[in-house]
Formats: structure tokens, sequence, C-alpha cells
């Protein structure tokens, strides 16, 4: 084979590779691109957590939600005098009305207030 010939062919295979290795890297740039949009956006959604404080107060109604083992839809009146409703998921016991619990409040950046069961107290 020719020298000049030899120096075509081997052209032609380098462009070849470059076209494919420059497709490959610009698949690979997107997938990068499209994982950072969505984790921007989760994070973006998210509503985030100002404060968490611990609070008392006591159960004024307690039901049953799911089944046997189900969690429990309760009504708490906080020591602040507020009424609050809360489920609570605690497999350690059952909720009676009376029943002084601890909760956690969870506040929110857009002013939304969570609370959530942290233990039950025992019966008064």
């Amino acid at each position: 084979m020719k020298p000049e010939t030899a120096r075509k062919l081997d052209r032609l295979i380098f462009l070849q590779r470059l076209k494919y290795g420059a497709m490959a890297a610009a698949v690979a740039l997107g997938i990068a691109a499209f994982v950072l949009f969505v984790a921007y956006e989760e994070e973006v959604r998210v509503d985030k957590v100002v404060a968490m404080t611990k609070v008392h107060g006591t159960i004024v109604e307690a039901r049953r939600q799911n089944g046997r083992n189900g969690t429990y839809r309760l009504t708490v009146r906080l020591d602040n005098g507020r009424s609050i409703k809360t489920v609570s998921l605690l497999k350690s016991g059952i909720p009676y009305v009376g029943e002084p619990v601890d909760l956690q409040e969870t506040e929110h950046k857009s002013g939304r207030r969570n609370y959530a069961v942290t233990r039950l107290l025992g019966k008064p």
C-alpha cells in the first residue's frame, strides 16, 4: 500500500473513532445534565425544616385507623391550649384518652407545622 493511501486510511479511521467518541460524550453529558436537573428540582421543591421542638399534650380522642396493627389517629390538646390532629405510628402501646404524650413539632419554611408522637407517657 502506498504511504499516501495508508495516511488517508488512518485519517478516515481516526475521524470515525472521533465521531463515535464525540457522540458517546454528548450522550453522557446529556444524561449527567438530566440527573443534575432532576436533583435540583427536588431540592427546590422540598419544604425545608426550620425548627424542631419537643411539646407535651394530652390525648383527647384516639381512633384506630387501619386494622389490628394499624396506626391511631389522635386528637391531642397541647399544654398551651391548642388542639391538634396527628397520627401515632408507635408500636409500643395503645394510646388511651387522657394519656399524656410527648410530641415533636416540626416547623417548615412555608409555615406548615407537623406533629409526630414520640412517646406515650402512660395512663395518668
